[in-house]
């Protein structure tokens, strides 16, 4: 047989995991749509580091508007379905935690 030298790929250490693609967003006239690795990034900035949503904006030269609609689809969808599929492609942390910024007490 023309295979029988070749060892299977999980033999040698290698895993296929298979899975939706990325959506690395792409232009459309006069915008660009929000891939995943940018959203889930907009939500670690806001969960994590705590920043405002003008300054998510900023970091991404994006309208104000737009990290706050990925908030609200981030949450809508952990709230629904468990998770968000978007961070969930990315394998980011945050895809079961509601987009709530860290309040410490002293």
């Amino acid at each position: 047989m023309l295979l029988e030298g070749i060892k299977s790929s999980s033999a040698r250490g290698v895993e296929v995991e298979y899975g939706e693609p990325l959506y690395e967003g792409e232009y459309r006239g006069t915008f660009r749509t929000v891939g995943d690795k940018e959203h889930a990034e907009m939500i670690r900035l806001y969960i994590e580091e705590g920043l405002s949503l003008e300054k998510i904006a900023e970091q991404f030269s994006r309208s104000s508007r737009t990290p706050l609609l990925h908030l609200q689809k981030h949450n809508r969808a952990v709230e629904r379905s468990g998770f968000c599929q978007a961070c969930r492609r990315v394998k980011s942390g945050f895809e079961s935690i509601m987009a709530e910024k860290n309040i410490i007490v002293d």
